[in-house]
């Protein structure tokens, strides 16, 4: 059975329909309450200790979405408590349980999302996971924080884990909206928000997550393989970093500043989705 927290949110619920459509059982919970969840569903506020235990009793896998999504205005203070202290609670009840597979939603925002878009200056590009975690407000801290959570457990315990790194996830009407007018010097646009996600994706990389060939912990980027923009992503990159960046490997036209080849390669994830294709 499959535990999914936060399966009252958008997000969730897509990632539950997947999991039911593939045959597995699913248990829902959320600290809000969810009449239409089409799996049993506990309504719990897992900054209990003992309600992440009881959400989590009999669990073969835990996938981990539920979090102050951000950042959104919320108290940095709330964000960080909420997110830090549900996390640490329901992953320590699930490696106490002897839990095979934990698969924490991560974000890419914690490479380093920031309100000043200038102020996250990439050591090299596309990111990848070798590049360091520079989150620059408490919601990329906590998620952060979480992934070191999850490698806690997974050299600690028989549990293995699993954290993915999705940005701007977008649904398919979404696509219509795309190309966006590309960030300038003027009119600068954070990094990871050059890249986007699609919610087919995100949901189909925490199923595959569950059964992946992985011992203790990886963290995998996600992302589609172009940007929101039409313009070419080295010409973008020039215009917004000048020399600043090092451009490691290939980027052909509008190639997503956001690699998830490692995704592809050790999780099975396919590159579809590309909003230039999507009418095609």
């Amino acid at each position: 059975m499959i535990v999914v927290t936060g399966a009252a949110g958008r997000l969730g619920q897509h990632v539950v329909r997947r999991l039911i459509e593939k045959g597995q059982e699913v248990r829902g919970t959320d600290r809000i309450p969810f009449e239409e969840s089409p799996t049993p569903f506990i309504e719990a506020d897992l900054c209990d200790p003992e309600a992440a235990a009881s959400v989590v009793d009999g669990a073969e896998a835990l996938i981990h979405m539920g979090a102050i999504p951000g950042p959104n205005g919320a108290l940095p203070y709330e964000m960080f408590r909420n997110n830090g202290l549900s996390t640490f609670n329901v992953m320590m009840a699930a490696a106490e349980q002897q839990v095979r597979r934990i698969v924490f939603s991560s974000s890419a925002f914690g490479m380093g999302w920031a309100e000043d878009p200038e102020a996250f200056v990439p050591a090299y590009l596309p990111l990848d996971e070798e590049h360091e975690m520079t989150p620059f407000e408490p919601y990329g801290l906590s998620k952060q924080v979480g992934e070191c959570m999850a490698k806690m457990l997974a050299r600690s315990t028989l549990t293995t884990a699993v954290s993915l790194r999705f940005t701007n996830v977008a649904r398919a009407d979404m696509l219509d909206k795309f190309p966006l007018a590309p960030p300038t010097p003027e009119d600068p646009v954070t990094l990871v928000m050059w890249a986007y996600a699609h919610v087919d994706t995100v949901a189909e990389a925490h199923c595959l997550s569950l059964d992946a060939d992985i011992d203790g912990h990886e963290s995998f980027l996600i992302a589609q393989p172009t940007t929101r923009f039409r313009e070419p992503t080295i010409d973008l990159i020039r215009r917004n970093f000048g020399d600043r960046v090092e451009i490691r490997g290939d980027l052909p036209g509008n190639a997503s500043v956001i690699s998830s080849l490692k995704a592809q390669r050790m999780l099975g994830l396919a590159p579809g989705h590309d909003w230039t294709t999507a009418t095609e």
